[in-house]
């Protein structure tokens, strides 16, 4: 077999792997709960008509380019109610898992809509959500705990037990993106040794962002600053994310590195000093969903047997005995039929990328 006929074998083979649905669900489930939490919180701090509506009630300076909802309900505090209504609805769908697609893409489409209205409004993390929900709308992430999934248990069609692993892939990489294109745009001195590393001990000393009085900033100094160079590290390094998981998916070839990086479980070494730097940001500063937003999207980083494993735990930690969890909500592959293609079985085990 010449290289090309290897090349294309091995990229077939890795974009039709198969894995439990399980992380995807969870994503499904925490990005929902993320859209829904952060649109209830501007109904509760009734804020729809101030950043939806058009001047002179609101910021929505953006409906006089005429977006197709402005076009079809027209310009005003009630078109902004109604969008919130029916993106919330989407959202709820969407956690639920009911009409997953559909809810999926209505999230995709009433966001987009809200970002014309208002553009000043729209956020990083409300653009890093709906690429992720377009992805998800394209994924299996309905056969897991979802509505849907019940329902075809219900009329005796459940899902398959198997689901492509690409999404989750696509997942990987757009976390790498983010946190790399994050640290690349953080140009200021005060992120660098030039400037002391002194950037989130002056966001944290800024009362627009803080949470807290920052009489408290300087007392823990230098914490701040080995914070700043821990977030520049991590972000920098993001890419070698990628190299990690392809090392553990093949951990049974040779080489010092590969072994070491399995040995020291790097990847969850990744995963803390994430969890910890969202964690901290959603303690110490006012960013909104952001970090929230960001978490939703750590459990495509675990492995198909991990998740097993906790859900397993999960299940008896709630009463379910002894019960083995399943790989999936759905049915196992019939006797005799259809396997899963070549690497699905790599894919479903190792889990967490290409090997």
């Amino acid at each position: 077999m010449t290289l090309v006929a290897r090349a294309a074998r091995a990229w077939v083979e890795l974009w039709d792997r198969r894995e439990p649905a399980t992380a995807l669900a969870v994503v499904r489930i925490l990005v929902g709960l993320c859209l829904l939490g952060d649109l209830l919180q501007v109904a509760w701090l009734d804020l729809v008509t101030a950043a939806w509506a058009p001047p002179p009630d609101g910021l929505g300076h953006g409906a006089g380019a005429r977006p197709w909802v402005v076009r079809w309900l027209g310009a005003g505090p009630g078109t902004a109610h109604t969008l919130w209504w029916a993106a919330t609805a989407a959202a709820a769908a969407l956690t639920l898992g009911l009409a997953t697609r559909v809810a999926a893409v209505a999230v995709v489409l009433l966001s987009a809509q809200l970002a014309m209205i208002s553009p000043d409004g729209d956020r990083g993390i409300d653009a890093v959500l709906r690429a992720v929900t377009l992805v998800l709308a394209c994924s299996s992430c309905h056969t897991r705990w979802s509505v849907d999934a019940a329902v075809r248990r219900a009329v005796g069609r459940p899902f398959p037990a198997l689901v492509p692993a690409w999404p989750r892939y696509l997942l990987v990489a757009q976390m790498v993106w983010i946190y790399f294109s994050g640290g690349h745009n953080k140009t200021m001195p005060e992120w660098t040794p030039v400037g002391d590393f002194a950037a989130l001990g002056r966001v944290l000393s800024d009362p627009h962002f803080a949470r807290f009085d920052p009489d408290w900033v300087p007392a823990v100094f230098p914490l701040p600053a080995c914070a700043t160079a821990v977030t520049m590290l991590f972000e920098w390094g993001a890419p070698l994310l990628l190299l990690v998981l392809w090392y553990e998916a093949t951990a049974e070839r040779p080489g010092r590195l590969r072994r070491w990086c399995v040995r020291l479980r790097v990847r969850w070494i990744w995963i803390a000093t994430g969890v910890l730097f969202h964690l901290g940001i959603a303690l110490t500063l006012r960013l909104g969903v952001f970090p929230w937003g960001m978490l939703a999207l750590y459990p495509v980083l675990l492995r198909a047997d991990e998740l097993v494993r906790l859900e397993g735990w999960l299940r008896r930690r709630l009463g379910g005995g002894a019960a083995q969890a399943g790989p999936a909500g759905g049915s196992s592959p019939p006797a005799g039929g259809s396997s899963p293609p070549a690497g699905a079985a790599a894919g479903a085990s190792s889990g967490t990328g290409p090997s």
